[in-house]
């Protein structure tokens, strides 16, 4: 039913990908405030 996206970043397979960038790619999420827009964009920039 859920797939799983592909890190662009680490090449990771992942099912939770706001959750993977927070833990692994802090960097990315540091100062960021997230709204429904925000969050598409991430996914769309950093998970096939």
């Amino acid at each position: 039913m859920f797939g799983k996206a592909k890190c662009k970043l680490c090449g990771d397979e992942v099912r939770f990908a706001l959750r993977h960038l927070t833990e692994k790619h802090p960097e990315i999420m540091q100062g960021e405030n997230m709204n429904r827009d925000k969050m598409k964009k991430l996914v769309e920039k950093y998970f096939s």
